[in-house]
């Protein structure tokens, strides 16, 4: 069986990747000086996450310099493990840490782009947290969208379908700009929701959507339109989704034809790369070395200009 370092020398993307926790734990801990009590832990859903986040790393990051350091902290790692393709987020929230000045924004953003060039080809992916500040994203998404800097946008937050009419003007302008279209659903959430979201929002890209294996017609819907689906298998179940991965449905999504990569999620919570996750679910079983691959290549080069839209 090929080793942890087989895959981690190969060519690879990171398509759900959020760049303020895309770090190790020790990166993490080195940077700030503020221990996480048993951390990384298993948690009781996306509840308890956040908890984590509104005590623990949310008041460390107050600054832009702040927002710098977490993500080349998110950068190097990805590199570390042998990342070429990085879609990190960065969450649009983030914005008031640079005073509301848009140009200062979207120059660290493109600093980033430039600094890592022939290390990491970084396209940046514009963040949307349902939950945020309604009035601000109304305000900033599509100047920010319009400048041409952002690759993707991505909506995360509650998987419910209340609400989600809220943001449809977002994913109108992303389809006219070219933008890739992406947004969080179907990791804690059913398939008919998976469906939803992405006939909705006409997604490109459904983040987790594990959610559709309970349904085969969704599978077949989203193989039929070429849906990828970036799962997360250590996040999955370090949040409870799974109750473990020998019952990870990544095998089922793959032998129905939906197109998959893996990614780390929130580096720091999960703590296992991209390498790390595709080599477990090699050595335990789950999924072949064909099927690994498969994954890999998936993500170098996605045909997404073959879409079919139903």
């Amino acid at each position: 069986m090929r080793d942890f370092q087989y895959y981690v020398s190969q060519p690879k993307v990171d398509a759900h990747n959020h760049l303020n926790l895309g770090m190790h734990y020790n990166s993490y801990l080195a940077w700030s000086g503020t221990p996480i009590p048993n951390f990384p832990r298993f948690m009781n859903g996306l509840d308890d996450m956040h908890n984590i986040i509104s005590q623990y790393t949310r008041p460390r990051c107050q600054t832009a310099e702040d927002v710098v350091s977490l993500i080349d902290m998110s950068v190097h790692d990805a590199i570390e493990d042998g990342v070429t393709i990085l879609e990190g987020s960065i969450d649009i929230g983030f914005m008031v840490h640079f005073r509301e000045d848009m140009d200062k924004f979207l120059l660290m953003v493109t600093d980033f782009v430039s600094r890592y060039a022939g290390k990491i080809e970084m396209r940046p992916e514009l963040g949307l947290g349902k939950t945020f500040d309604k009035d601000k994203i109304a305000r900033w998404v599509i100047p920010l969208m319009e400048s041409g800097i952002f690759r993707s946008i991505d909506l995360y937050g509650p998987e419910i379908e209340e609400g989600i009419e809220e943001f449809k003007y977002i994913f109108t302008k992303a389809e006219a700009l070219g933008i890739k279209k992406k947004a969080h659903v179907g990791e804690f959430s059913n398939a008919h929701s998976v469906q939803r979201f992405v006939e909705f929002f006409d997604l490109d890209e459904v983040q987790h959507g594990i959610g559709a294996a309970q349904d085969d017609k969704v599978l077949k819907f989203l193989a039929d339109r070429k849906v990828r689906c970036n799962i997360c298998p250590q996040s999955n179940l370090m949040l409870g989704a799974v109750p473990s991965l020998k019952v990870h449905p990544v095998k089922k999504m793959i032998d129905a034809g939906v197109p998959l990569t893996i990614g780390t999620d929130d580096l720091l919570f999960f703590d296992h790369s991209v390498s790390r996750q595709i080599f477990n679910l090699v050595a335990e079983g789950i999924i072949t070395e064909k099927d690994a691959d498969k994954l890999v290549c998936e993500g170098i080069c996605p045909p997404i200009t073959a879409r079919i839209r139903a």
